[in-house]
Parts: C-alpha cells; structure tokens; sequence
C-alpha cells in the first residue's frame, strides 16, 4: 500500500515526455478555464449601464487577480512537470497564462494512467497550498472538470500537513529502503546532495527552526529527489511540510475560531439565533471543502440541520437564522397549503398567465387568508433573510471558514439568504472576495434580479452557479405577489443569464416540497458528496406529507365553502 508521502508525489516511472503530456493537458484546459471567466466578467461589464466606468475598472481588477492565480498555479505546475534535471533547459521559462494562450487539446498524445495523473495533480496541488497558505475555490474548480477521470487527493493532502512527523517516519524507512536495495552508494548520496543544495541554496525559505531540522535528518529531501522530483520542487514541499501548522491555521480557520464566534455573537443583535452548527463534521477530521447549507423554513428546530444530512465528504455545517420567524412562516405556510383557497390556486397557477387574472379570480375571504401570510409572516421572514444575507458575506469575507473553497446551498429563503450574501460579496474589493465561494446551489429562490445583478453575482462565483426552479410552485407565485407582479422570479422560471444553470425540479408542485426534494435535485445536478440512501429517504417522507395535505385540504374543502368567486372563473 502507498505511503502517504508517495501519494502526494508524481510516479517515479514517468518519463520527461509523458510528463511534458501532463503539462501541456494542463496548461490548456488552465488557459480554456481562465477565458470562461474572463468572459464572465465581460458580461457583467456590459449588463452595468450607466456606471460602465466602474464595471469596467471592475473588470480589469478581476482579471488581474484571475491571472496572477492562474501563473501561480500554471508555476507549479511547471516545477512538477518540466522543470527536472533531465529535460528542462536553463532557457526554458514557464508559459503564460493569458487570453492568447493555445487551449487546443485535440493534437495533444493522451494522457498517462488515471493513476500517474491523479499523483502528479495531487502534488501540484500540495505546492499551491502550501506556498499560498489557502485553497482558492479557483483552483479546486479547476480541477473539478478533471473528473471522474482525474481527481486530486485532497484526504492525504490533509493527512500530511496535519501530521508531518508521520511523513518523517515514512522518509525513515524509504531511506533505509533505498541503502538496502542500491548497492551503489554514491546514487543515494548524489540524490540527496541534489535535494539538500537545493534547500541549503535558499529554497526553504520561512521557516525557522521547529520541524525543518527534523525532516531533513529523516531523510526526507532524498526521498523525494528519488522520487524524480527536481531540486526547487522538493525545497518547496520541504518548505511546505515544515510549516505545516502554519498551513493549516490558515486553511481551517485555526486564527479565526475565536474571531467567528465574536462576529457571530455582534450580529445577534441585527439577526436572532444566529448560529453555525456542525451537520456532517468529524473533530479533528477537516477537508480541504466546506460546504454551508441554510434552511428556508423550520417546522421546529431540527429542520436547521436535517434536510443537509444527505451530504458527506467536506465538512458540513447549517445556518441557523431568526428561529421563531421561520416557525411562524411554517404554520402560516402549512396552513395555507391546507386551506380551499390554495387548492383552487394550484390548478390556475397551471392554467393562467396574467398574474392579475389569478388574484382577481380569489374571493375576499381567500384574499384576507392569503395577505395575513404574505403582509406578515412572509414579509418579516423575507426581510430577515436578507438582513442574514449581509452578515453571512462578512462572514466569507473575513474568512470565518478558513482560507478553503466554500460550496452554499439553501432552499426557499435559505437561497435568498445566500443569494443576498453573494451580492453583497459583489460589491467588495475583488482582493476581498476573489476565490472565496466555490459551487452554489439555489432552488426556490424568491427574488427577480435583473441579468445585470446575476453577472455580479456570477463574477463571485469559482464554480458553478445553479438556479433550481419549479414552474408550477404555485404557493411561490403567491408568495411573491407583493413585490413581482411577473413570471420571473427564480424560484419560478430560468433566469437565463451566461454561466447561470437553470434546473427545472418538475417534480415540486409545492413550496413546502423543497425541504425534502432539494436533495434529489442535488443529486441530478451531479453535487459533490451526495448520499443517495438519506436522498430516498427524504424523497419519501416529501411524497408522504404531500399526499397528507391533499387529504387535510379535500377535509377543508367541506368545512370551508364559497372562499371563490365563481363569476371570475373564465
């Protein structure tokens, strides 16, 4: 079985040509990705009239740091793949990465085994980290579109930053290895000159003291020069490995703990039970993903949490935000959808188009039930949600999670909530919110933006932007007739804007559906870490409670007459 430090270094059987394949595979699909969002950027620049001038300074500052993460990445890549002692040549320089960059694949030999690739990656990956002290969501993007053929190592990544003595105890043994199986002294000792110079030539750089001594003596800096690693490439993994606590105190959040727990207690006052609590986290047992999930609204306390344990993988926490407000949005709505007004409702959200026509169709007395919910309940929620949206950014901003990829999910106002915070990101300096969030998941989301704020909102995204809706939620339609008097809210219809994906969830004919369908619809998005077993099991109790309200609204049918106007029915 392979050591750890085996995994996070290429194959030592790999030849200079086949790693020249891997680079070049790897350059281009770099270059293809960066144009994407540099057109992204470009979208949001032209949807900005009349403040062009600021979209467009906007722009270049996004693109500027959209190329300096690239080269940075593109670097190492390159210290992995070509720069080693048998193939590159002193005049040989590191491409760069710009919108004139080859992104041609088809000519290129294919690539090594899945194997060889997944180990070279995953070493480029380790020197990113490491040299950059965070995990931006650009470069785990990045790599995504590798899979399933390709996937990085992000667990041993993990292992051996937080136990960089165990990879001292494997150079231990891979050093006597190698006496024993090479009876030619001077290879090993050339070897390790090679490595060694290259660390005591200045490329250990940072690092005082503490463990660098440690896995020099161990032998490390051999094993990897034997491994076919180049001098500047075992001094930065020497460098990485040494300051490894320094590593992960940035990558989880280690400096801001404390700083989390004040933020969130200083909003209490602005946002009531604000919290975030763990879903699917193990102590001690970090990823190098965190993924935040915000329910919409709560039957009780356990919805905060329950809806999300469909996930596994990255750490999995929820947002818990104004508890009473949403349980009162949760009788009022349940109430609704039992009632004989709503179940007319259903069947004309179907039928009409003019939004008008549909509540002109409703009697006084449906109307009255209606506006109770949406002028009170609703409204108070919805305007909370927004309220929490602000605090969330801050949150991501100043790094409560630790510099790593951030995935957002929510439902119903759990989306508007993360949706607001995706604005507000917008907004901020791009060194403030540039490689932040990674993927977002949206289903239900009761706003209508203009193409203009989903291009902000797109340009803060790394991976990918998903917008769920459900055409017939007639409960939403209702739901937002007080503010969008049209068909194009988000939670109803596709937003059609570049880079956006629009998923249609048919299968919600409800609002109070999403809590237990959001996961199927997750799962067809093809989300990362999705349990299919809890997916079943929620799908179930959703078609259960949806089967008890149509008996409860048949029940109420009878013991509420004449709450329709039947005159307005054509």
């Amino acid at each position: 079985m392979p050591t750890d430090i085996e995994k996070i270094t290429p194959p030592r059987e790999l030849t200079a040509q086949e790693k020249n394949t891997v680079f070049q595979h790897f350059f281009r699909r770099l270059a293809a990705f960066r144009n994407t969002y540099d057109i992204y950027a470009r979208r949001e620049c032209d949807n900005s009239e009349p403040s062009k001038g600021a979209s467009e300074e906007t722009r270049n500052e996004f693109i500027r740091s959209l190329n300096q993460w690239a080269q940075e990445l593109t670097h190492k890549a390159w210290i992995v793949c070509r720069k080693s002692e048998d193939y590159a040549t002193e005049a040989e320089k590191c491409p760069e990465v710009d919108e004139f960059a080859d992104t041609s694949i088809a000519g290129l030999p294919p690539m090594p085994s899945e194997e060889a690739v997944n180990k070279t990656f995953t070493t480029i990956l380790f020197l990113h980290i490491t040299t950059s002290k965070q995990y931006s969501a650009y470069t785990r993007a990045f790599f995504a579109q590798f899979k399933p053929h390709v996937i990085v190592d992000e667990d041993t990544i993990v292992k051996v930053l937080k136990n960089p003595e165990t990879v001292a105890a494997q150079a231990q043994t891979h050093t006597e290895a190698m006496r024993t199986t090479h009876a030619d002294r001077s290879y090993i000792k050339r070897i390790a000159s090679i490595s060694l110079g290259a660390v005591a030539g200045g490329v250990l750089i940072g690092v005082t003291g503490g463990f660098a001594a440690p896995l020099v003596a161990a032998g490390v800096t051999s094993v990897l020069g034997w491994f076919g690693l180049s001098g500047t490439a075992v001094g930065l993994m020497m460098t990485g490995l040494a300051g490894s606590s320094m590593v992960c105190g940035a990558l989880f959040g280690a400096y801001g703990a404390k700083s989390t727990g004040e933020m969130v207690e200083r909003y209490m006052r602005e946002v009531r039970d604000l919290a975030v609590l763990p879903v699917g986290v193990k102590e001690g047992e970090e990823t190098l993903g965190i993924r935040l999930c915000v329910s919409g609204w709560l039957t009780d306390e356990s919805d905060v949490r329950k809806p999300w344990t469909i996930f596994e993988g990255d750490d999995t926490f929820a947002l818990q935000w104004e508890i009473e407000a949403l349980k009162a949005l949760s009788d009022a709505m349940y109430g609704l959808v039992k009632s004989h007004a709503m179940k007319y409702v259903k069947a004309e959200v179907i039928r009409r188009t003019v939004f008008a026509g549909l509540m002109s169709a409703l009697s006084p007395v449906a109307l009255l039930k209606i506006g109770e919910l949406i002028d009170n309940p609703w409204m108070t929620a919805r305007a909370r949600a927004q309220k929490t949206g602000l605090v969330l950014a801050e949150l991501i901003a100043k790094r409560a999670f630790g510099n790593r990829p951030i995935t957002l999910v929510g439902y119903s106002l759990g989306s508007l909530v993360i949706f607001e915070a995706l604005r507000e990101l917008a907004k901020l300096p791009i060194s403030e919110s540039f490689g932040l969030v990674e993927d977002v998941f949206l289903f239900g989301t009761p706003t209508a933006p203009g193409p203009g704020v989903w291009a902000k909102v797109r340009r803060v995204v790394a991976g990918r932007l998903v917008n769920g809706y459900a055409s017939n939620d007639y409960v939403l339609a209702i739901l937002t007739r007080a503010t969008v008097v049209s068909w194009t809210v988000a939670g109803l219809g596709p937003v059609e804007v570049q880079g956006v994906e629009d998923v249609h969830c048919n299968e919600v004919t409800g609002h109070t559906m999403w809590r237990g369908m959001v996961g199927k619809y997750l799962e067809e998005c093809k989300a990362r870490g999705i349990v299919q077993s809890a997916v079943s099991k929620h799908v179930q109790e959703a078609e259960h409670e949806k089967a008890e309200i149509a008996e409860e609204s048949e029940q109420a049918i009878e013991k509420a007459p004449g709450e329709l106007t039947p005159p307005s029915l054509n």
